[in-house]
């Protein structure tokens, strides 16, 4: 299914870029990126991950490390500073820190067996902020969404003692109520257009209503591949990254939209049959955590196109450009083939 989402993502690429027969940069860049994501999969898939679940602790300070540069030397795009420039490329530290947070999560959460040890829960939450304050300072407040969400996931699978839900809630407060101050007026304009899209149209409503009006005109087999009238204008901002998804509304259709569904909708059920097969809490968690971050990334981007939720600038897994995000996704699926690939033999 990656492969498959991945070449769909660069004929969306092609289309919603196209200036000439000849692929744009965005395209050549993001076939750049899915090569190197390709090998990294093959690398990473090979790793057993059970083997020391503990040593994914040490990985927490070089991704922090990266968020703080970020927020003092990054390389600031439509307002947010979320890159790091290394040479004529660019990376998204925040990406990296959802595969990370998932292996950090699982390995504190896999360790609260006893009572004694459910101290570890108060660690998980730490790392989780310490995550998060760097991210919303950036600011990007899709990817702190994920991260939330996905540990509240893991909670979901791995129930705590009620007071610990209790810590979760205060916890959640503490971040969100300086949270909103982080954010720049225009995102903070975002969410209150969300609530009231008619207010600025041509404002901080303009994204979703450009994306709204691409897919409602597409209709049941849309206008064709490079036939949309929005898409080929350039009338929705960052088509190519965050509102590829119009572009597959516009000019796929109602049928392209429901392939794509199709598609995710398949890869979540092999990543859960994956977890009802696994014996080892880590990597239950692990697998549950990277079903977690697919789904609510994808609720979220489609949702903020049809304005259901709040434009937070989140890409389409395998779809949007950005070589991060690539890397991520792929990185993810290299975590599942191993736990796969490792899992003990059955004896007849």
């Amino acid at each position: 299914m990656p492969v498959t989402l991945s070449i769909l993502g660069l004929l969306f690429l092609y289309s919603t870029t196209y200036t000439g027969w000849f692929p744009s940069r965005t395209v050549l860049f993001q076939v750049l990126w899915l090569v190197i994501a390709v090998a990294l999969y093959h690398f990473l898939s090979r790793i057993n991950l059970g083997v020391r679940p503990s040593s994914s602790v040490l990985l927490f300070w070089p991704i922090e490390i990266l968020l703080i540069a970020t927020l003092l030397i990054g390389w600031a795009v439509h307002g947010s500073s979320r890159w790091l420039k290394l040479g004529p490329l660019t990376i998204q530290p925040s990406e990296f820190a959802k595969f990370f947070a998932i292996l950090l999560l699982a390995y504190f959460f896999s360790a609260c067996v006893r009572s004694e040890e459910h101290r570890r829960f108060w660690w998980a939450l730490l790392v989780l902020i310490a995550m998060i304050i760097p991210i919303l300072r950036q600011p990007d407040l899709g990817t702190a969404m994920v991260f939330v969400l996905v540990f509240l996931s893991i909670i979901y699978v791995k129930p705590l003692p009620w007071r610990y839900l209790v810590g979760i809630i205060i916890a959640l407060v503490i971040v969100a109520v300086p949270g909103w101050f982080m954010l720049k007026d225009y995102q903070r304009a975002r969410i209150v257009s969300f609530f009231q899209p008619s207010r600025d149209p041509l404002g901080s409503g303009y994204h979703v209503s450009q994306s709204k009006i691409a897919i409602g005109s597409g209709g049941m087999w849309g206008k064709g591949f490079r036939a949309g009238t929005q898409t080929q204008g350039q009338f929705i901002p960052v088509q190519a990254a965050d509102f590829i998804f119009a572009t597959i509304g516009e000019e796929w259709g109602f049928i392209g939209v429901v392939i794509v569904f199709v598609l995710f909708g398949y890869l979540f059920i092999l990543i859960y049959t994956l977890a009802r097969k696994v014996q080892s809490d880590y990597q239950r968690l692990v697998v549950f955590g990277v079903l977690a971050t697919l789904f609510f990334q994808l609720f979220i981007n489609v949702g903020m196109t049809v304005g259901l939720t709040p434009v937070t600038g989140l890409p389409l897994p395998f779809l949007s450009y950005g070589g991060s995000s690539m890397l991520t996704m792929w990185a993810l699926m290299a975590l599942l083939a191993s736990i796969e690939r490792h899992l003990p033999t059955r004896t007849p």
